[in-house]
């Protein structure tokens, strides 16, 4: 049996929480002293999320997105968190210090595509990697492989280099352009900073938010089963939200 204390403290020596964004909730967000044998890792808690977590006994969710992001003024039963202390569980959110971590959402995807990372530390989020000069559209149809899905920009450019940026990458126009590279790999992008990046001559790929992410909290998941060998850990994620038709 682990508590919730011995889960966060893993997470926090991995990547502290103390680096998150100040925008961000992430941490040790619903609490109920509850120890477990079992943990459920997740993307978003979800009231099928926690339907799981209660089926397979988990008193520990670790969730990539803040279950509680902004402050709450009411909380209703059939709510998430109303369910979350209703059925003793606890739950830790990993988010903007995990996308910081060196081995964390953008460096999945960079490893996923195959892709070598160029060493920079010049961005607080968000990886730089090199491909062998293929096209935009050959790296597109890699991703939707990959990912399930992808769209891009200017589809024959020939690329060498990627800045990668999982889920939103609304607020990293000016850091791609910095960079120097040919692609801009995210989650999601504005279309008004897709014209903008185009200005310049830089594609972009995107794989839709929670694409981006949800394989990623696979490593969330081995870390817990590397130091904690007797509990069972495992990996829930839904159905994506958004559907290609």
């Amino acid at each position: 049996m682990i508590t919730p204390s011995q889960v966060f403290d893993l997470l926090n020596k991995e990547f502290p929480f103390e680096t998150q964004e100040s925008w961000d909730n992430s941490g040790l967000l619903v609490y109920s002293g509850v120890e477990s044998d079992s943990v459920l890792v997740c993307l978003d808690v979800t009231a099928d999320v926690v339907e799981k977590a209660v089926e397979m006994d988990a008193k520990i969710i670790v969730s990539h997105h803040p279950v509680i992001f902004s402050g709450l003024k009411e909380i209703y039963s059939g709510d998430v968190v109303y369910s979350l202390i209703k059925n003793d569980i606890s739950v830790i959110s990993a988010h903007t210090n995990f996308d910081k971590y060196r081995y964390g959402t953008c460096f999945d995807i960079a490893n996923r595509l195959g892709l070598d990372i160029v060493p920079d530390d010049s961005f607080d989020f968000g990886v730089i990697a090199e491909t062998d000069g293929i096209s935009v559209q050959e790296l597109g149809w890699k991703c939707k492989s990959v990912f399930g899905s992808a769209s891009v920009t200017m589809p024959h450019n020939r690329i060498n280099t990627v800045f990668i940026c999982a889920g939103s990458g609304s607020d990293m126009k000016n850091e791609v352009i910095e960079s120097g590279a040919d692609c801009y790999l995210c989650g999601e992008c504005k279309y008004h900073d897709m014209l903008d990046l185009a200005a310049e001559g830089i594609s972009v790929v995107t794989l839709g938010h929670d694409n981006s992410e949800k394989l990623s909290v696979e490593t969330i998941a081995n870390l817990i089963k590397e130091n904690f060998e007797d509990t069972d850990v495992q990996v829930y994620i839904p159905e994506s939200l958004v559907q290609n038709i």
